[in-house]
């Protein structure tokens, strides 16, 4: 499976460590340069690792899009993720949209759009 992940933070990266290790073909797009740096050492493989914003076409067309499978939105902004997550499922056909919600007010509308929406918090609180 090609798996695009929007985020190198430790979701991300956890993530694109886990894919991976699982044979999976990974890219994985981080907008700071520094953490960028760090994924390029840090995850096994041969993931694509990216150094861009993940809102925006072109470095989403970088990471093959086009082909995945399933795009995942794993930043701290849920603003990024949900626009991340659109473009990947209406612009480029990505069978599969997944995001990290941060903030569990903002749930419904991820799913109101066809996104699957992960809280966290929403999680732990039906535990």
């Amino acid at each position: 499976m090609y798996i695009v992940i929007n985020g190198g933070g430790k979701v991300g990266s956890f993530l694109a460590r886990q894919l991976t290790e699982r044979g999976h073909a990974v890219a994985l797009i981080e907008k700071r340069e520094e953490i960028t740096r760090k994924l390029v050492i840090e995850v096994p493989g041969d993931p694509l690792i990216i150094h861009g914003d993940g809102c925006d076409a072109t470095f989403l067309e970088d990471a093959g899009i086009a082909r995945a499978d399933v795009f995942v939105a794993a930043t701290g902004d849920d603003d990024d993720n949900l626009v991340a997550c659109q473009l990947a499922k209406v612009a480029f056909g990505v069978p599969r949209a997944v995001a990290r919600v941060n903030n569990p007010k903002n749930e419904h509308i991820f799913n109101a759009l066809g996104v699957e929406a992960i809280s966290s918090t929403t999680i732990i609180g039906r535990l």
